[in-house]
This record gives structure tokens, sequence and C-alpha cells, in this order.
């Protein structure tokens, strides 16, 4: 069996060893976040948990960080604050885990409906969704809704996709 050489910059569980900026250990300018990143802080000694929350709040301070590296100011060490988790785990079910409460059941579904339909950016989204979602609550179809449409023909490029 042959065993993966180890490098500084790889963690135990295959993740990029990040300082707390993202940046690779042992690069000059590679940055890593999310899942594949492996930072360890004092509060999270065995680095972040792998969720999306984690890589928003870890890119948008690397954006910030990066401008600030190119304009020779300091930078701000990345600390993830756990607002909680939710999952559905059927119909009508989920659970809510948040750090001062935790519940299931269909007040946990609802509140789970409610707290995604917020963090979709604009109205008319949500209202599609919304009405996607409620169609297949009532119908309970789990199919996928598609929109097909003949595409006219592409002059420029002689294809019949735009």
């Amino acid at each position: 069996m042959e065993q993966r050489a180890q490098n500084a910059w790889i963690s135990y569980s295959n993740r990029l060893k990040v300082n707390r900026i993202n940046k690779v250990f042992e690069s000059e300018n590679i940055f890593a976040l999310g899942d594949i990143a492996y930072m360890e802080t004092p509060f999270y000694p065995d680095a972040h948990p792998q969720l999306a929350n984690v890589a928003i709040n870890q890119a948008k301070l690397l954006a910030k960080n990066l401008k600030s590296l190119e304009q020779n100011k300091l930078t701000k060490d990345f600390e993830y604050v756990d607002l909680g988790s939710m999952a559905t785990i059927g119909r009508n079910k989920a659970v809510v885990d948040l750090p001062f409460i935790h519940f299931k059941g269909f007040f946990a579904w609802l509140v789970w409906i409610f707290v995604h339909l917020m963090l979709i950016l604009n109205v008319k989204n949500k209202l599609i969704i919304f009405i996607n979602w409620a169609w297949a609550y009532f119908t309970k179809s789990s199919l996928l809704g598609l929109i097909l449409s003949q595409q006219k023909e592409n002059k420029d490029f002689g294809s019949k996709w735009k």
C-alpha cells in the first residue's frame, strides 16, 4: 500500500492547511476556503466544520483581506461564529439546532422554510420559489420543473444555441 508523503501544508484529513487569512501554508499567493481549507483556531482546534456558512464567511473576509493586502494594510483574522444548523428530515419535519434553543417537527420545518426563503436575494425569486414549493407540497410532486424552448439560430456562430 502506497503511503502519501506528509506535507506541512496538508492536514490529516487531506485538507489544505491555511492560516487565519486563508493563505495556504508554505505559499506566497495561494488561498483556500470552505471544505478544502483546514484552519485551526482557539475555538476550533480541529478546524472549522465543513458547512456552506463557513465558506461564505471565509470568502467575504478573504475578499476584504485581499484588498487590504493589495493596499499594504493590516488583515483581519477569520473567526467563525456558529449561528446554528437546520435540516429537513422528511415531509413536514425538520430539526433546528440554534445556540439558544433546539427543536424539531412541523414548527422546525416552517422555520426552515422561512429562513431559506429569506436568504434568497430578491422578491421575485422568493415568490417563484415559494409558489414552486407550495405546488410541490400540495401535489406531493418531487419532480423538478423544466422549461424547454426551441432556441433561435445564432447566425454569428452558425449554431442553434444562443
